[in-house]
């Protein structure tokens, strides 16, 4: 079989597909990236044990037939990254496993494996349904709590971006026990509940990688049961197993009304956070906040090496609170940061219960809360 693609496209999709493969897997096969010509259409397809990326382009099949074999990927992106964009032909006898690319100025050959023994597609036997989502709706939901989950495989379930599916509305959720992001969406429409965790990986396939080479407005459809789902989007299909599980029962946990709330200037508060926190211990990591009804006062210090700052942040703030407060640093900046607005609310009740986060700046269609954990002050 032989046949002729650009190299810039035929580089965009291997790096795609590549993110799927874990290196050093327990099956070799697995380091490898599936192709399957039929036609004019190249399919390049990566995979995990749980995990599958497929992809597409069209390419000028020079002889007409069709087949199919295994490349192993650092084998073959490595060299095609370092080309400039050019036609490149691929020259592979399928009998010997010999493979042969020529370029404008040489050539290299390398021995490809048989296809047979590349995992077929995820499938199972259960009940599917579907729902159709655009890029865009996708991407926030995502966004908005991916940094969120937990990083803790003794609790597998917190790993992942929780996608709870309602006929009005769609909500995403992410946790890790010390914050919560849970954002609703209510442009999605649904006929049927469904709930499922979505694992990091798959989240940040659509993400970092898939999603952001596709159109907004453009519409992906949404296969899914109780252990799988696939997604088919405009120029990928990608396939994964759930994560199983219960998840917590996230709206119990979110406040529903509070007593005092504060507005700020969300940089603001955000990068006098930052500079306050390089004087925090390293084992707590606090912050610790002073709300007045002159604003917000943070503070840090570390009294192993003798350290300390203090900042005040404007903050239209309730006349009567006075109220002290911890915030784990990383915890804080982290929710801070994605959240898409320019000034943000905090609602609070008092020192030892969460703090609530919403964006004063947000879509009609999108209700989002960021639920962080206050800190024990000692001696307060």
């Amino acid at each position: 079989m032989k046949f002729e693609v650009s190299s810039s496209k035929m580089q965009q999709l291997l790096q795609a597909v590549s993110r799927v493969i874990t290196p050093r897997v327990n099956i070799p096969i697995l380091e490898c990236v599936l192709f399957e010509l039929k036609g004019n259409t190249l399919r390049l397809t990566g995979a995990d044990p749980g995990t599958r990326l497929e992809g597409e382009l069209e390419v000028n099949n020079l002889t007409g037939e069709d087949g199919s074999f295994a490349i192993l990927q650092r084998v073959l992106l490595d060299p095609i990254k370092e080309m400039p964009e050019q036609p490149i032909t691929f020259d592979v006898d399928l009998k010997t496993l010999n493979a042969q690319i020529n370029y404008n100025s040489g050539q290299y050959t390398f021995v490809v494996k048989e296809a047979d023994t590349y995992p077929r597609p995820l499938d199972d036997d259960e009940t599917k349904q579907s729902l159709h989502i655009s890029v865009g709706n996708l991407l926030k939901g995502i966004n908005a709590t991916l940094f969120a989950t937990s990083n803790d495989d003794r609790r597998p379930i917190m790993t992942g971006v929780y996608m709870d599916i309602f006929q009005d509305k769609i909500v995403f959720v992410g946790s890790d026990g010390k914050m919560l992001v849970r954002q609703q969406n209510y442009e999605v429409k649904a006929t049927e509940k469904m709930g499922f965790c979505l694992p990091k990986k798959v989240a940040t396939l659509i993400s970092r990688s898939l999603l952001q080479h596709e159109d907004n407005d453009d519409m992906i459809e949404m296969i899914y049961s109780e252990k799988f789902i696939q997604l088919r989007l405009p120029s990928y299909t990608l396939s994964g197993r759930l994560l199983e599980g219960r998840y917590p029962n996230y709206n119990s946990v979110i406040p529903t009304q509070w007593p005092l709330e504060v507005v700020v200037d969300r940089l603001l508060l955000l990068s006098a956070a930052k500079r306050v926190s390089v004087f925090a211990s390293e084992s707590a990591n606090m912050l610790r906040f002073e709300f007045s009804p002159e604003g917000i006062k943070l503070s840090a210090n570390d009294f192993d090496f003798s350290v300390s700052a203090e900042e005040m942040v404007k903050a239209d703030c309730p006349a009567d609170i006075d109220l002290k407060m911890g915030f784990e640093s990383t915890v804080l900046q982290a929710t801070l940061q994605a959240i898409n607005s320019s000034e943000v609310k905090l609602c609070l009740t008092d020192q030892v219960r969460a703090c609530v986060i919403v964006p004063c700046d947000s879509e009609e269609s999108i209700d989002q809360a960021s639920l962080i954990l206050p800190m024990r002050l000692i001696g307060e």
